[in-house]
């Protein structure tokens, strides 16, 4: 019955922060308790990286048998001041090809490419009414035949939700942004695979394993991947042939945090299953590191479980998460 539990704890718990109470091995047969990620639990072994306000930041390593007690505890709190600061270096990470303010609002058209550029971020007050500053954003999008669409982040809704409701925007599947130290993510670079290459512009294979929700890429598509101040391709070949991709980006927050944005993380398909995902976000975590990026994160659809297990792996946590409203009733011309 013991292995049972211990078996859907380790599903449960692999990737999150957690307590562990175990059994020292001393004279005293004392036990004693260490909070951090539970980083793995393979072959009997439990690995828990302590929270970084710990003293010491080296690795936990627990015999399964010595396990006491082990369970979950909340993750550190993230404030709203947080999101926006996060936010704001997100926006400069992956942005549209034109950007208008309404004071506190950032709206952002790429061609109708990725709804993240083609979006108005509300992150502060519109100095207007509310009412006012919606139908501002409604016309700008439909000027630029494109529907009027807004990224909230879930915490930082208030007002502006409850109007748009009331006005039938949809409301899409939350995202989850998820976060972790840079110097955690590059350790998980795998010796066995191919090395990382990161490059300041996409080459033709890159671009050939991209699709952005199953499509191809526009015209003026590589105008959007490549619209940051500092951006690197990462690309993985074996045996002559590209296996995985993704994009980082940095930027600094306003709080003057410098962040690595990972985005269009692919691996082909024959390719899966050997941990080319992980490799090679570690591998950009490794180049943002030379660009003095403290902090990494990253987008994963809340449905999409899998990909968050990849990621916890790596260190990474839950931060906050946000959704798409749009305008149901609008039209291109």
């Amino acid at each position: 019955m013991r292995q049972h539990h211990l078996e859907e704890g380790r599903a449960r718990l692999l990737g999150r922060r957690v307590v562990v109470r175990y059994r020292l091995h001393n004279d005293t047969h004392s036990a004693t308790d260490v909070l951090g990620i539970l980083e793995t639990w393979a072959d009997g072994v439990l690995r828990v990286r302590r929270d970084r306000a710990e003293p010491d930041d080296t690795p936990v390593t627990i015999a399964e048998p010595d396990v006491i007690a082990i369970k979950a505890i909340p993750a550190r709190p993230v404030t709203n001041r947080d999101i926006r600061d996060l936010e704001a270096a997100a926006a400069q990470g992956w942005q549209g090809l034109e950007i208008h303010h309404i004071e506190g609002w950032i709206l952002r058209a790429a061609g109708g490419f990725t709804r993240r550029a083609n979006s108005c971020l509300p992150l502060g007050d519109p100095g207007q009414p509310l009412d006012d500053a919606i139908a501002a954003v409604e016309q700008w999008y439909r000027d630029r035949a494109l529907a009027p669409t807004f990224q909230i982040p879930d915490r930082l809704a208030g007002a502006l939700g409850h109007a748009l409701d009331a006005r039938g925007w949809s409301h899409d599947a939350d995202v989850i942004v998820m976060t972790a130290p840079v110097d955690d993510v590059r350790r998980g670079t795998k010796a066995e695979l191919p090395a990382v290459r990161v490059d300041p512009r996409p080459d033709d294979a890159w671009l050939g394993s991209y699709h952005y929700r199953g499509g191809d890429l526009p015209p003026h598509g590589i105008d959007v991947l490549t619209n940051a101040d500092t951006v690197g391709f990462a690309s993985v070949d074996d045996g002559g042939q590209r296996v995985a991709i993704a994009r980082g980006a940095v930027t600094d927050a306003p709080s003057g945090r410098r962040w690595l944005g990972v985005t269009a993380v692919e691996v082909a398909p024959h390719a899966r299953r050997r941990g080319l995902g992980s490799h090679i976000v570690a591998g950009l975590a490794e180049w943002a590191a030379n660009h003095d990026a403290s902090d990494a994160y990253l987008q994963v659809e809340e449905i999409n479980t899998v990909a968050q297990a990849t990621y916890r792996k790596l260190g990474f946590g839950d931060h906050h998460s946000y959704h798409y409203r749009q305008n149901a009733h609008h039209t291109t011309r």
